[in-house]
C-alpha cells in the first residue's frame, strides 16, 4: 500500500472518522496518508500536525468561500521530493533549451496564473469563520443536530442512515413510501433545501442497503424553526403517502 486516502467526515452520513488513528496505521506500513477535510473544515477545528496527515485537502465552498477554489496542505519534506505535475508560468525559476529549474514548494505546484480572485474570497471566508469562532460554530451545530435527530425520529416510516456517536451536523435519511428525490421536491416547495441522491458516495450508502438518501446539512445560520418546517413536511408526507406537494 503506497497511499491511504480517507475522509475526515462522511458527507453522506456525517460520521466523524478517527483519522488520527488511521494515519498512524498508514505510516506503520510506510504509506502516505491523504485526509479529505471537505466536510470537516466548516464544522470543527482541524490541526493537520496533530492528525499527522501527509496531505490534507478541502474545497472552499464548504467553508462558505466561492466555488472553484480549495486548498492542499502537504508536508514540506514530501513536497520537496515531488516533481511538478504540470508546467508553465510561475513555477519555473529558470528555463533554457537544455534544462528547466523549478521553484521550491509550494510555487513549484502552482503553474500559470493563479485563481487570485477566488483565493481572496477563500481568505475572507476563513477570516469570517475565525471571527465567529470554530468552537462556537461546533457547539451550536451540535445542539442543532441533536434537536434535528430527535425531531426526525418522531416521523413514522423515517429511517436515519448513519447513527455514529461522533457526528458532524449532517443528517441522512429515507422515508418509507417515497423516493428521496420526491421528499427533496416536497421540502423545496416549502423553502427547505436539502440534497437528495447518492451524494457521490454510492459504496457507503450500499453498505446500508440504500441507493440514495435525503440529506439536510446544517450550518450555523440554520435555526430550530427551519427544522420544525422540515419535520412538518415529513409528517405530512408520512400521513398521506403519494400526495407530494399537498
Amino acid at each position: 500500500t503506497r497511499i491511504v486516502s480517507v475522509t475526515q467526515v462522511s458527507n453522506a452520513l456525517g460520521t466523524v472518522v478517527p483519522v488520527k488513528e488511521i494515519v498512524a496505521l498508514a505510516h506503520r506500513v510506510g504509506a502516505v496518508a491523504v485526509v479529505d477535510g471537505a466536510q470537516s473544515v466548516s464544522h470543527m477545528r482541524v490541526n493537520v500536525q496533530e492528525i499527522d496527515a501527509d496531505f490534507f485537502v478541502f474545497s472552499g465552498h464548504k467553508v462558505f468561500a466561492p466555488t472553484g477554489i480549495g486548498a492542499v496542505y502537504g508536508k514540506r519534506a514530501i513536497l520537496e521530493d515531488m516533481p511538478p505535475w504540470q508546467g508553465g508560468g510561475n513555477m519555473i525559476a529558470d528555463v533554457t533549451f537544455e534544462k528547466t529549474l523549478y521553484h521550491a514548494p509550494p510555487t513549484r505546484f502552482e503553474a500559470g496564473t493563479g485563481n487570485i480572485a477566488d483565493a481572496v474570497g477563500l481568505g475572507a471566508a476563513i477570516d469570517y469563520v475565525e471571527r465567529l469562532g470554530m468552537e462556537n460554530i461546533a457547539r451550536y451545530e451540535h445542539d442543532l443536530l441533536v434537536y434535528t435527530t430527535r425531531a426526525l425520529l418522531t416521523v413514522p416510516g423515517l429511517k436515519l442512515i448513519g447513527t455514529a456517536r461522533e457526528k458532524a451536523s449532517v443528517s441522512s435519511f429515507v422515508l418509507g413510501g417515497y423516493r428521496p428525490e420526491e421528499v427533496g421536491r416536497a421540502l423545496n416547495e416549502e423553502g427547505i433545501a436539502v440534497r437528495s441522491g447518492h451524494h457521490c458516495a454510492q459504496p457507503i450508502l450500499r453498505r446500508f442497503g440504500q441507493e440514495a438518501t435525503v440529506r439536510p446539512s446544517l450550518a450555523f445560520y440554520n435555526t430550530c424553526d427551519e427544522i420544525d418546517t422540515l419535520v412538518a413536511v415529513l409528517h405530512r408526507l408520512a400521513r398521506g403517502k403519494g400526495r407530494i406537494g399537498r
